[in-house]
């Protein structure tokens, strides 16, 4: 059995209590060399669709559980004096009982978050992930994600529903003499 493999099975069995070292090791071998490094967080590229980064923060030697039990780029890169300028992307804090800690995500990068003690931390933190990764974007000629605020929407979108919901809802506008458009819209909107 290789490191790599007695690593991640020493993750499989004790997912919160990881080295930090030992999950950068795990993740150089899979995803290469990190983009960013050189501080308590690295930042991967990987091969996967959508949002391909991970990132894992060291929290005095050790992983965050949430981090490196999932493995799927909860943690963030932190950069003191990045700012992204023209931000238009949309973010959230909520509150984690698993962490006891207040995170702060962005619905264009859901593979990132911040966690801190503050939502107004929490909303801080992830703002300065979103300008690294976005710089590190540009500085690869990689797209950026189009914010949601700026997307143009038609208004139209199909939707399956099962053919008896179908009929329902078509006897439900008829009797109320509207469009089945103006009865689903209405439902949606409640």
């Amino acid at each position: 059995m290789t490191r790599v493999e007695e690593i991640i099975a020493d993750m499989r069995r004790n997912p919160h209590g990881i080295r930090f070292r030992d999950l950068c090791r795990v993740c150089d071998f899979f995803f290469g060399k990190a983009r960013q490094g050189g501080s308590s967080h690295r930042l991967y590229k990987t091969p996967w669709q959508g949002d391909p980064r991970v990132n894992i923060q060291n929290d005095k030697g050790m992983a965050s559980p949430i981090k490196c039990g999932k493995c799927s780029g909860l943690s963030t890169v932190w950069r003191q004096n990045v700012a992204l300028t023209n931000d238009r992307y949309t973010y959230r804090v909520t509150w984690s009982e698993e962490d006891n800690e207040h995170v702060g995500l962005c619905a264009e990068f859901p593979s990132l978050s911040w966690l801190a003690r503050t939502p107004e931390a929490a909303l801080k933190g992830i703002r300065k992930v979103v300008a690294d990764v976005v710089a590190d974007l540009e500085a690869h000629g990689e797209a950026l994600p189009e914010p949601l605020a700026t997307k143009q929407y038609s208004g139209k979108f199909m939707v399956r529903v099962p053919p008896d919901l179908h009929r329902r809802l078509a006897l439900e506008a008829a009797e109320a003499g509207v469009s089945l458009n103006r009865i689903a819209s209405a439902k949606l909107s409640q």
